[in-house]
């Protein structure tokens, strides 16, 4: 039975290989083991497996990566194995353990938790450094000591300057997707305790690699203990900050400006995430300080460790002199926005006792209420916010107070662009959805800080239900890891009941079309009936789609009447294959410049129309010769009469006498 199921899976791996290198002609393949043949030893069957990966994988390829022609063999095999590393992480652990379990059980002594520890690390550091060469076997090729010795040294192994390289390679990872975070203080010391603690961390979590920055933050402030000692305390001035008390037991600031709170974090609890003292487009301090008119006080515990939830708190004070706590969870009841009586916050904060009144509430001063009004009713006259307010800081105060909503603005995608990045994200962190256009403005940081907000929800969503801006995301390089997944989802929601006499594909209203939009229209015309005889594809939004027309246009020989509005930027030379099409319609193709000879081979077109296409109205001189005589145009004219010889219209006759 073994043998069966390995000829199997050999057969099904050799149809697989010969099926996806149809895709190439055989002359093209040719080529390619020719070229490759000179640079490794690998057997031609090889090789051709390594081409046919390399088709499989494409897809999830960067754009740069996706000419198979100009990679040498090594770079190619280190791309699939790239590829293959992140299919194979997810793959059932469980199963994996089984595996190596029915190897080695009975030959040597096997821990099943050693184990399970093992593969999760070994993957951890394969997924960082897939050009290792001990890596690129499989965990099962290794005894259980061999495997143990190997993710032990590169859990603990340090370079030339001291540092740890797999706790370098994930701060750098966070770093490069979140630019604008503290390195010392947010990447490097959480980095540490996953990998020093790694024993903690879940089992089914994801490997770090393929986690976002709000995950890898969850996962290693849930389950790692924090350590004084991996924290460098900056050197931060707070002489500008005013201290309403201090003792031998507790520490309160009361902080009138952004920047102290900041600071003060800094100083003394880098590792806190409250959104009143961090830095960047996470910060709400004008939020909390003008908006709801709160006066915010932070107290350190000189008597706790640092990683203890309550060594530094914030208490916040409404004009009533009513109390929130925000602790280091900075979650739940002590998210600083439920209301919380004295007597709880002593008893969670005890250094507090009998020093309320060193916590009074203190509204904002006349100069903070005029700048209040001003921004909470201030509209924008121009398309740029900085230049128009003053300074960032100000366009982040109106951002605040005055929570714009861009997409409902004149030329708002305009505005948005024009926001530098971090104004970008702290617009994204107020809760605003983007527009298509802004999507396609945002910067690769911003880009994944968008994707990082977004990507739950837009996994769970059907494909009608998909709004123009999530396909945009969906088409992102930060989604391409689940974009195989979304389009094998989404085309199981597709349409295929179409009816002959009429096909319309319109976008952005059917699901069809948005298909369309992500993934072209090849398989959507293998859906249509091939004697469709009226066949419309248009585009009614704003949004400047362009969908490339597919070779097979051809299939649809029985086609009479064939609409692109507002959808194309040229015409397949296949258009001329159309024999029996009689009207085609062309309008508000903004980009269309030109038309193929091919059209002029069409025996029963009468007329075309261009309106709206103003690049071909005003362009005839570029049209190819044999195309300007095929058809009767008057300057500024928007719909075309045919030209056709006489023979067409026999040959037209025949077409339509033998039409099924």
């Amino acid at each position: 039975m073994e043998l069966v199921g390995l000829l199997s899976k050999v057969v099904k791996e050799n149809l697989t290989t010969k099926k996806i290198l149809l895709e190439y002609p055989e002359s093209t393949i040719k080529k390619l083991v020719d070229k490759f043949s000179k640079q490794t030893d690998d057997t031609e069957d090889n090789i051709r497996k390594t081409i046919a990966d390399f088709e499989r994988f494409k897809a999830a390829f960067d754009n740069e990566d996706k000419d198979i022609f100009k990679h040498s063999y090594e770079k190619i095999k280190s791309l699939i194995a790239d590829k293959a590393t992140k299919q194979k992480s997810k793959k059932d652990l469980e199963g994996m353990v089984q595996d190596y379990l029915e190897k080695w059980r009975g030959t040597v002594q096997v821990d099943l938790q050693l184990t399970k520890l093992n593969i999760k690390k070994f993957f951890e550091v394969k997924t960082h450094f897939p050009q290792l060469k001990e890596f690129k076997r499989e965990p099962i090729s290794y005894n259980p000591s061999q495997l143990n010795e190997l993710v032990g040294k590169y859990f603990s192994r340090f370079n030339n300057q001291g540092i740890n390289e797999l706790v370098a390679a994930i701060t750098q990872k966070f770093h490069e997707e979140n630019p604008e975070e503290d390195v010392m203080t947010t990447f490097l010391p959480r980095a540490k305790r996953f990998v020093k603690h790694f024993e903690l961390i879940p089992l089914n979590a994801k490997l770090s690699k393929f986690m976002n920055f709000e995950e890898f933050e969850h996962i290693v402030d849930g389950y790692t203990p924090m350590e004084e000692s991996e924290y460098t305390v900056p050197e931060i001035d707070l002489s500008d900050v005013n201290i309403p008390y201090e003792d031998d037991d507790v520490l309160i600031f009361a902080p009138d400006q952004k920047h102290k709170c900041i600071n003060i974090r800094k100083k003394h609890a880098p590792d806190r995430r409250w959104c009143t003292s961090w830095e960047g487009s996470g910060n709400y301090y004008y939020n909390y300080r003008l908006n709801q008119n709160l006066t915010l006080y932070y107290i350190i515990n000189k008597n706790l460790p640092s990683h203890d939830l309550n060594y530094a708190t914030v208490v916040l004070v409404d004009r009533y002199g009513d109390m929130r706590l925000a602790d280091g969870s900075n979650s739940g009841r002590y998210a600083g926005s439920t209301v919380i009586p004295w007597s709880e916050i002593t008893k969670k904060v005890p250094v507090l006792d009998g020093k309320k009144q060193y916590l009074e509430a203190k509204p904002y001063t006349d100069e903070d209420q005029a700048k209040l009004q001003r921004y909470k009713s201030y509209s924008l006259r121009t398309t740029d916010p900085i230049a128009e307010l003053g300074s960032e800081e100000e366009v982040e105060l109106w951002m605040e107070l005055r929570s714009p909503d861009f997409s409902h603005m004149n030329q708002g995608d305009e505005i948005f662009g024009n926001l530098p990045e971090e104004l970008q994200k702290k617009y994204i962190g107020l809760g605003n959805e983007l527009t298509a256009g802004m999507v396609r403005k945002l910067s690769p940081s911003g880009m994944s800080y968008y994707v990082s907000k977004k990507k739950e929800k837009l996994l769970q969503k059907t494909l009608k239900d998909l709004s123009e801006n999530d396909m945009e995301v969906i088409l992102s390089k930060e989604m391409r890891p689940y974009l195989r997944s979304l389009k094998e989802k989404y085309r199981s929601e597709l349409a295929t009941d179409f009816k002959p006499n009429f096909v319309g594909i319109n976008y952005p209203s059917d699901a069809n079309a948005k298909y369309a939009r992500m993934f072209g229209l090849e398989e959507l015309f293998d859906l249509i009936p091939d004697d469709t005889r009226f066949l419309q594809i248009e585009n009614k939004s704003k949004d400047k789609v362009i969908l490339k027309i597919p070779a097979s246009i051809s299939k649809f020989t029985n086609v009479r009447t064939l609409v692109f509005e507002n959808i194309i930027d040229e015409l397949p030379a296949e258009i001329g294959e159309l024999k029996r099409l009689s009207f085609l319609n062309l309008t508000n193709n903004e980009k269309l410049t030109t038309l193929p000879e091919s059209i002029t081979e069409i025996y029963c077109l009468d007329f075309i129309s261009v309106l709206g296409s103003d690049n071909l109205v005003n362009g005839i001189e570029n049209l190819p010769e044999k195309v300007k005589n095929f058809f009767d145009i008057s300057p500024g004219a928007t719909l075309w009469d045919t030209n056709r010889p006489d023979e067409y219209f026999d040959l037209c006759d025949e077409a339509e006498q033998a039409a099924p």
